[in-house]
């Protein structure tokens, strides 16, 4: 026996040879790190019988270990059903049809969440263990019974044959069955899920219920949870935040960027909006307020307010001390823009012209004054060609008065730059460069 479906449906048969009934499921105990199978539920007119595995056999696959794993004719109890002492389940026991099979898990190899469509088990001394889950088409034509035969057949000719997805149990965790029903979830450490790439995450969020994704999203740290939420569809991010505790819906806003947490706040009902608002840390909340009196399609909408400025009488190396200071809580430091006393856009420089200039040089001496921007009411198509046009990873947006009140990196314009089948909302990768030229 290789796996659950070739033991569930097989007749038991007791020693006189009457029909005893047929195996619904397999119970297996958790008290060990791989769930060790201990008895079966058979199916008998009088209702459900708990037997413990010790008492049945059946003939061993034929080819061996590398064979077909079927079990050859019936399943036989090893005395009269009247001596055997029915198996009481604990609260560390599993029912692997019932809370196993069907059952959602991520592949975190895959980046993907994948169905449960059979258990595959491995003798381990006088008892059978669970070593994974398949969630391959395989498995689940394996269910069908005998259909499943010449359709491999079918699939070798072809030169197309069909491939198991094991998944080791130690990538499955199971919740408590007696208070959550013996449902599975992926077990991955905290620090194994984080080293996907948020987007990465967010497609896996995408695919589960919110209650699981809220899982997920618990299991991060604050950062990133931040940068997976902001990865995820409107409608994911607030179905997701609806199961979150109010507390944590704030400290992952605080953590967004302001335009990523305004575009969150602004999809929500006006009441939840205003109460997450409300339990913001005030300056984090006034920035996202400022954002969002703004039209989702203008360059207002669009900008964040955390940037680096500098006033124009700082030298090179009075600038790279303050981005020191200001860059962990900017969202690109590619571009630095320069201020007057009156907060009136009149400069910007390249990171790399900063770097390569001797530190006593004055940054109004190497500053490129022509500085390509936007207005806070110019419409977002308008601000994407700027960016297209000019090559800019951001572009800086003005008031009326020509005082610089945010930026627009290329991931906030990028669904209006790219065709429809390849957008995908991303962040700006951290190895790029300035792409100053015009700037």
């Amino acid at each position: 026996m290789k796996y659950l479906t070739q033991l569930t449906d097989k007749r038991v048969i007791a020693p006189d040879g009457s029909l005893v009934g047929r195996i619904t499921d397999a119970i297996a105990s958790m008290s060990s790190r791989l769930p060790s199978v201990r008895a079966v539920i058979v199916r008998a007119d009088a209702g459900e019988i708990f037997i413990p595995y010790e008492d049945i056999t059946f003939d061993q696959d034929p080819e061996g270990e590398t064979g077909t794993g079927q079990i050859r004719g019936d399943v036989k109890l090893m005395r009269p059903l009247s001596q055997v002492h029915p198996y009481v389940p604990g609260d560390a026991d599993l029912r692997l049809n019932r809370d196993v099979l069907d059952r959602q898990i991520v592949d975190v190899q895959d980046r993907r969440v994948v169905r449960v469509n059979d258990v595959r088990l491995a003798q381990s001394g006088e008892h059978y263990c669970v070593v994974g889950v398949d969630a391959s088409c395989r498995a689940f034509l394996r269910r069908l019974g005998k259909i499943s035969k010449p359709i491999e057949a079918a699939a070798r000719l072809v030169n197309r044959p069909l491939r198991s997805n094991l998944i080791a149990w130690d990538d499955v965790q199971t919740l408590d069955p007696a208070t959550a029903g013996g449902s599975v979830r992926l077990k991955v450490s905290h620090d194994k899920l984080a080293r996907l790439h948020p987007a990465d995450i967010a497609d896996i969020v995408e695919q589960l219920s919110p209650q699981e994704g809220a899982e997920v999203i618990e299991g991060l740290d604050m950062e990133s949870a931040a940068d997976v939420m902001a990865e995820a569809e409107t409608a994911v991010q607030i179905a997701i935040m609806r199961h979150l505790e109010p507390e944590t819906q704030a400290d992952i806003l605080e953590e967004m960027e302001p335009d990523e947490a305004a575009d969150v706040l602004e999809a929500m009902p006006d009441a939840m909006s205003e109460q997450l608002l409300e339990q913001m840390e005030p300056e984090d909340a006034e920035d996202v307020k400022e954002l969002l009196a703004y039209h989702h399609d203008t360059a207002g909408g669009l900008m964040t307010t955390e940037l680096v400025a500098i006033p124009a009488d700082l030298s090179c190396d009075q600038t790279i001390d303050r981005l020191r200071e200001l860059a962990p809580k900017a969202e690109t430091i590619y571009y630095v823009y320069v201020i007057d006393a009156e907060e009136r856009l009149v400069g910007v420089l390249s990171l790399r012209d900063l770097v390569i200039s001797p530190p006593s040089t004055r940054v109004i001496d190497i500053m490129v004054r022509n500085v390509k921007h936007v207005y806070v009411e110019d419409h977002a198509d308008q601000v994407a060609q700027v960016i297209g046009r000019y090559n800019l990873l951001a572009v800086p947006v003005v008031s009326d008065d020509e005082k610089l009140v945010g930026i627009i990196t290329v991931d906030d314009t990028l669904e209006r730059l790219l065709p429809p089948e390849r957008r995908r909302r991303a962040r700006i990768p951290s190895h790029m460069g300035s792409g100053l030229d015009d700037a």
